[in-house]
């Protein structure tokens, strides 16, 4: 029984992490023949879905990924107006707007990991990673990136000003025991007069480097990479009804962007976007033409499912055979 308990506990955890096939599927494993005849298959397969499941760069791939990145970048450009209507505005490109100025905002937000990066941590204390990272001088008590909500850049290289303004929210959050206390910190820091009392308080003095990637942020293109340096020097501390607001000067900056559809072209593809070809469908990938059966009582199952569990080399199964093996192992 412990066996079967193994058998589909793995077939459990492998759920989700079928991205790959199995290395004999994917290397051709066996005799010259059979391995010869595997890579056929693989090359003729143009099922863009099989491809990605293995985790495999075939030509449907490199096309579907820069057609991804290519129809994104066009659809910044339109507005929607409502009932399925929307119009083209004018293209922005923040990069090139104003060469010497940066003015905009970025939110803060916990960065998801993965299903399989979180299994990795059963049993063990994982560290949150946040959109902005931050670096300090020694060991602190309080981490700027777990409470900030969003940062206002602003760069004149001509004025020769590098400023980030970090918001933070007045209002403790009841799952954060530390929220609280930092708020006080906060307040605390809006009372302090002295420079003497400025290199005392932590948030104040304690910052060396600040980063993050820009994503739907406000007046800059996605995936720009900043990088603030030289050591956040405190300006000023700022109170509104619901927030605190701290700007911090900084010596220098990085500013790296990142075009994914240049990085990602694809020539067949762009060529055919040139010639404004039909877009081809391939048939074997319509759901209709398409069916999955549960190798224990032959129930159709979803599609997607098989080609999950068959990508990662295990057999098909639907969710009831899987609940009534669970039921009996406990019983």
């Amino acid at each position: 029984m412990n066996k079967i308990k193994k058998y589909f506990l793995n077939l459990w955890y492998g759920l989700p992490f079928g991205l790959k096939a199995a290395g004999k599927e994917i290397m051709g494993g066996g005799d010259e023949d059979q391995a010869g005849t595997e890579i056929n298959q693989q090359v003729t397969d143009k099922r863009v879905a099989k491809h990605l499941l293995k985790g495999e760069v075939t030509q449907e791939v490199e096309e579907l990924r820069y057609r991804t990145y290519k129809v994104s970048n066009e659809s910044e450009n339109y507005s929607y107006l409502g009932n399925g209507v929307a119009i083209k505005t004018e293209e922005k490109d923040y990069s090139i707007t104003e060469k010497d100025k940066y003015k905009f905002s970025q939110e803060n937000k916990i960065v998801c990991t993965s299903v399989l990066e979180e299994m990795n941590h059963v049993n063990n204390y994982g560290t949150e990673r946040y959109v902005f990272e931050c670096t300090y001088d020694g060991l602190v008590k309080f981490k700027i990136e777990q409470f900030a909500t969003s940062v206002d850049v602003n760069i004149n290289n001509k004025e020769k000003i590098i400023e980030t303004t970090l918001r933070f929210e007045k209002q403790a959050n009841p799952y954060n025991a530390k929220s609280k206390p930092f708020i006080n910190q906060l307040a605390a820091l809006k009372d302090v007069k002295s420079e003497y009392e400025l290199k005392r308080n932590e948030i104040a003095s304690s910052l060396e480097t600040f980063s993050f990637s820009t994503y739907k942020a406000k007046n800059e293109n996605d995936f720009v990479s900043y990088a603030f340096i030289g050591g956040g020097k405190f300006v000023r501390i700022e109170e509104t009804e619901l927030e605190y607001l701290i700007t911090y000067s900084w010596n220098e900056y990085i500013r790296v962007p990142l075009n994914l559809e240049e990085k990602y072209y694809s020539k067949t593809m762009d060529e055919k976007y040139q010639n404004k070809e039909r877009k081809d469908v391939i048939p074997e990938m319509v759901e209709s033409e398409r069916k999955a059966y549960c190798s224990i009582c032959g129930k159709e199952v979803s599609i997607y499912d098989a080609d999950i569990l068959e990508a990662s080399g295990q057999p098909v199964i639907c969710k009831e055979c899987m609940d009534k093996v669970f039921k009996n192992e406990k019983k």
